[in-house]
C-alpha cells in the first residue's frame, strides 16, 4: 500500500521531557508523515526553536536536516554542527546532547526494534530460509523470497 502526506502539514506541540532542558525554553511540534501497518516504523516532520538539551533515544532515529542548525555531541564523540542536507543516525539507547541554534526543521525515520526475542526469531527464520533456498536452486530466488 502507498500512502502519501505534505511537508505543509499542520504541526502540534510536542513537549520535550523539561527534566531533558538544560539551557533555554525550546519549543517542538510535529507531525506523523506515515507509519508502517505494524506501527514499528513511521515518519515524523519535527521542528525546535533555540534551547539545550539531552535526548535520550528509546527507539532507532535516522534524521534528515530541513532548515536550520544544531550541534550535536554524545559521550565520547566530539561537539559538530549539523544542518540543512545532513543525515544522522541514533541507534536506540544513545544519549545525544542538541544545541538548536535559533531553529531547526528535520525529518525522522523511526523504527522501534521487536522485543529480543521476536528479533532471534525472526534472525533464525531468516537463517533457514537462506538454507532452503541453497537447497532448493543454489543462488535463485524462490518464491518465498519474493514475499
Amino acid at each position: 500500500m502507498i500512502s502519501r502526506s505534505s511537508a505543509g502539514v499542520t504541526l502540534a506541540p510536542s513537549p520535550i521531557d523539561p527534566e531533558w532542558i538544560e539551557d533555554g525554553d525550546p519549543q517542538a511540534r510535529s507531525a506523523i508523515l506515515a507509519a508502517s501497518a505494524d506501527r514499528g516504523a513511521w515518519t515524523v516532520l519535527w521542528e525546535c526553536t533555540s534551547g539545550r538539551f539531552t535526548w535520550r533515544y528509546d527507539i532507532d532515529e535516522t534524521v534528515h536536516f530541513l532548515a536550520g542548525s544544531v550541534v550535536v555531541s554524545a559521550p565520547g564523540m566530539p561537539a559538530r554542527r549539523y544542518g540543512a542536507g545532513d543525515t544522522i543516525h541514533f541507534s536506540r539507547g544513545a544519549v545525544a546532547t542538541w544545541e538548536v541554534e535559533g531553529f531547526i526543521r528535520k525529518v525522522a525515520f523511526c523504527r522501534r526494534a521487536p522485543p529480543r526475542p521476536i528479533a532471534r526469531a525472526m534472525r533464525l527464520a531468516r537463517s533457514v530460509h537462506r538454507r532452503l533456498r541453497a537447497l532448493a536452486g543454489g543462488g535463485k530466488r524462490c518464491a518465498l523470497a519474493e514475499a
